[in-house]
């Protein structure tokens, strides 16, 4: 019998790195339960058979979180009190125990269609973070059904070490039970960027691709895999040459990482002496130990908003300040600029209740939804000014449409101010007020905004979204995604203009600012500041220190004359050419 047939898989890379090696086809238990009729003399029974594994589910999940607070931090292990709240929700548990009753059937059968039941009408909702969260209630369920069944835990204990995990979906949990030197990497039919099974990959290092369908009816344990967490890729039953290859690639990208590693303390300085800044962009306090091996002059862009969406309640002041005062005290006297809050409603605990929207990435979120609701907005104002105290402050204020939110956003913090000043409580020695620049009137009208803020920072990819009008994850029109695009790259060197018109200092923290070669390209335009992953300071500083400005200017002018996408890569492409035979 001959080789099995290759298949080339693309999906979504979450967490980077390369992994060779065999799959394990991992079955979740729960997603089928047998239905059985349960005799009216033995419904009670079957009610304490549920309860007993409810509590006996929640004793488990405070375990685990206190095991993965140990292993990473307390906010990785925040996932699991959503866990533990879902396992006391009336919605599931009153609703399970009455339907048992109802319909004389097993507990393990009512509650997983009550799972899949609240499961499709999130989904239904279309909104991308609730279509997630059922994967949370799934592995809420399916644990349940475990102690029903009083099963133990299902394979992941007993996969061999080096193996590659296939599966249709992983629970946080599951995720959080695999380790990076024992597991190679995993990959999942669903599953999205923002899922708390993206996050815990990403924050254990484990290389991950999700969002690939139908690769469990394909895979089979034991079958040769390659997983390339950084461009989605998954290869089934490759070809000699594909795992020469992508050896090669694991072992080139080793030696570069220890190569740019010796870099890391080295200025990101142009050929003819223009010092540029790299920054990074963090979501948690896990990664500031990259940012300091990065060799980051600072962050660039705190996300503060996973403060607030993983979790049942909205976090306490105390909480905030704690997590701001970690980054600020990591960060010593290196600058760190503070997102507020950038959700819509929908992704808050229901202490905040908005009105549904029909298209809510339009509607109300970020600085919208902050200044709807006042107390909000203090309650995050607050922790964050006493957390800097003694030192400077920049406060980012994400989705600006106008003067007017900037303006009231300044109120805030003067209230916010004097209250703490009225208290006897320390303040920061300054704070500077910045607008994000990601929707294309903020960009057109950067002149007039550059009036009222301290400091500009275009996020590249929601304004890239907002102009062409496409969903990047959108496979049907992804390919409609460039952030090359000649409107894109105008409205950026607008706003670099407007910014040096009125003395302020303007960056990139999008994903444009962590690729080389368009890295290069804003430098050119004039950018002096980027922020990116950590891991991609690295490669962006090589790529600037072997750069001149000059020559970084005439391609930006001659880019902005191109006509198409397709334009400016070719402009791109021959301006590294040409660098490399110099």
């Amino acid at each position: 019998m001959g080789r099995r047939r290759t298949f080339i898989f693309d999906g979504l890379g979450v967490s980077a790195g390369v992994a060779i090696g065999s799959a394990y086809v991992f079955e979740a238990h729960g997603a089928e339960t047998e239905e059985q009729q349960v005799a009216a003399d033995e419904i009670d029974d079957e009610i304490a058979v549920f309860h007993q594994a409810l509590e006996m589910a929640r004793k488990e999940v405070l375990d685990l979180g206190r095991a993965v607070a140990e292993r990473l931090d307390q906010q990785q292990a925040a996932i699991f009190d959503a866990h533990v709240a879902m396992l006391g929700d009336p919605l599931i548990v009153e609703r399970t125990v009455s339907r048992i009753r109802e319909t004389h059937r097993n507990a393990e059968y009512v509650l997983w269609a009550i799972a899949k039941d609240i499961g499709d009408q999130l989904s239904a909702l279309g909104d991308v973070y609730f279509s997630e969260r059922t994967h949370d209630l799934y592995d809420v369920a399916r644990r349940v059904i475990k102690f029903i069944r009083q099963i133990k835990n299902p394979g992941l204990s007993q996969i061999p070490p080096g193996s590659i995990i296939v599966a249709n979906d992983l629970g946080p949990s599951e995720t959080a039970a695999l380790r990076r030197d024992e597991i190679a990497a995993f990959c999942t039919n669903a599953g999205g960027a923002t899922s708390h099974t993206a996050i815990m990959a990403k924050a254990l290092g484990i290389p991950a691709v999700v969002g690939l369908d139908f690769i469990t009816h394909y895979v089979r344990t034991n079958d040769m895999l390659i997983i390339d967490g950084y461009e989605g890729t998954v290869i089934l039953n490759p070809s000699a040459e594909q795992i020469s290859y992508y050896r090669e690639q694991a072992e080139r990208h080793a030696a570069q990482q220890h190569e740019l590693a010796g870099q890391s303390r080295l200025p990101a300085v142009t050929t003819d002496g223009t010092r540029i800044s790299l920054e990074a962009n963090i979501e948690f306090d896990l990664e500031l130990a990259a940012v300091d091996r990065a060799g980051a002059d600072g962050i660039g862009l705190y996300r503060t908003e996973y403060l607030f969406i993983q979790r049942d309640t909205l976090p306490t002041e105390a909480e905030q300040e704690a997590a701001y005062r970690t980054v600020f005290t990591a960060m010593g006297d290196r600058p760190v600029v503070v997102r507020t809050l950038d959700v819509g409603g929908d992704k808050l605990s229901e202490t905040i209740r908005t009105p549904t929207e029909a298209n809510p990435f339009l509607g109300l979120r970020a600085i919208r939804l902050c200044l709807a609701y006042p107390d909000l907005f203090r309650s995050q104002l607050r922790p964050l000014l006493r957390a800097a105290a003694g030192r400077e402050l920049d406060v980012l204020i994400p989705m600006v449409s106008s003067p007017d939110e900037i303006v009231a956003t300044r109120g805030f913090i003067s209230e916010v101010k004097e209250q703490l000043q009225e208290a006897g409580e320390s303040l920061p020695k300054r704070i500077r007020v910045g607008a994000m620049v990601e929707i294309p009137s903020a960009a057109i009208e950067a002149g007039t905004l550059a009036k009222y803020v301290d400091f500009f920072s275009i996020g590249t990819n929601d304004l890239t979204q907002y102009t062409l009008a496409v969903d990047r994850v959108n496979k049907m029109v992804s390919h409609l995604y460039h952030e090359t695009h000649p409107a894109v790259l105008r409205l950026i060197h607008g706003v670099v203009v407007a910014a040096r018109e009125m003395k302020i200092p303007v960056s990139v923290c999008g994903e444009m600012a962590g690729n080389p070669s368009l890295a290069l390209l804003l430098v050119g335009l004039g950018v002096r500041s980027l922020s990116m992953s950590p891991s991609q300071i690295g490669i962006v500083r090589r790529s600037i220190r072997e750069s001149s400005r000059e020559a970084l200017e005439k391609l930006a002018h001659s880019v902005l004359t191109c006509h198409s996408s397709g334009e400016v890569r070719d402009a791109l492409s021959r301006h590294l050419a040409d660098r490399a035979q110099a």
